[in-house]
């Protein structure tokens, strides 16, 4: 059960909460809120926030419940650090975050540009000594551009870097060899989005929306956003999402079957939900 202190901190936010907001199945008297927290808590955690889709009231039928906890010492498991399960229902992703690290994360621009609007969006749902209200103040003072010269360097760091995936493309294509290409494209094309997004400062809101907010940075109908495209195997006027999702949908369904005899049972929950979702959705 939660300590008293707790219970006391989550009535206060309660009453606090902004007018007329939309994340009515989250509200904190919501008994999911408080039987998650009554799973989670323990003398480690430092605080508990929701974050994502259901934090910005744009939750939909398929959204997953994102909770970050902040504690002070990370599980000793790696695969414990960031887990799903299924409880009531609903997907729930659950993220330990140390946090020291994520006050780090305001001064890395490379961190940043995520950390900084899931903070300043972050609905606190715990805070045992206030810290974590601390921290959600310094994301919301955030100023980018303290960080400018350091996104600089890690942007012209990446195109350097970058250099060697180039050669691979060069090689493959000289030899005619798919999977080289591949490979070094998804690499390079994956890091040039990166590199223009923090040389930019462009605050992820939301990874949903990561690609455009990216292009419409750059511009839709520039160069780098048609070389984007056609890189990634899109049409420069459209994008295919509409046969794409449907496959990789089927490539998780697959690999699903291969991997049957390997899931084990803390994880079984979770894949079997996704593919009944999956099918009820029609996608088979």
């Amino acid at each position: 059960m939660l300590n008293h202190s707790a219970s006391k901190h989550l009535h206060r936010v309660e009453q606090g909460a902004p007018p007329g907001a939309t994340w009515k199945i989250m509200t904190l008297s919501d008994p999911f809120i408080q039987s998650i927290l009554e799973k989670i808590d323990s003398p480690e955690v430092i605080g508990v926030g929701i974050v994502g889709s259901y934090a910005r009231g744009q939750e939909s039928k398929f959204s997953d419940v994102d909770v970050d906890i902040f504690v002070g010492k990370l599980p000793e498991s790696e695969y414990d650090r960031y887990t799903l399960r299924y409880w009531d229902g609903r997907l729930v992703s659950l993220k330990y975050t140390l946090f020291d690290s994520e006050l780090e994360a305001l001064t890395n621009p490379r961190r940043a540009i995520w950390a900084v609007p899931g903070l300043q969006g972050m609905k606190i749902v715990l805070d045992k000594d206030g810290s974590l209200a601390e921290l959600q103040k310094m994301a919301q003072k955030f100023d980018f551009s303290l960080l400018q010269p350091a996104a600089d360097e890690f942007a012209t760091e990446e195109l350097m870097g970058n250099a060697e995936e180039a050669h691979k493309i060069l090689n493959g294509l000289a030899r005619g060899h798919e999977s080289t290409v591949l490979y070094a494209t998804w690499g390079l094309v994956k890091n040039m989005f990166e590199a223009v997004a923090v040389q930019r400062g462009i605050m992820i809101v939301s990874e949903n929306r990561y690609f455009d907010l990216i292009q419409d940075s750059v511009g839709r109908d520039t160069k780098w956003v048609g070389a984007f495209r056609t890189a990634w195997g899109l049409d420069y006027a459209s994008s295919q999402y509409q046969s794409r999702g449907p496959a990789a949908l089927k490539l998780y369904r697959l690999t699903a079957a291969m991997f049957d005899g390997l899931i084990p049972e803390k994880h079984r929950e979770v894949v079997k939900q996704t593919l009944k979702r999956i099918k009820e959705a029609g996608y088979e």
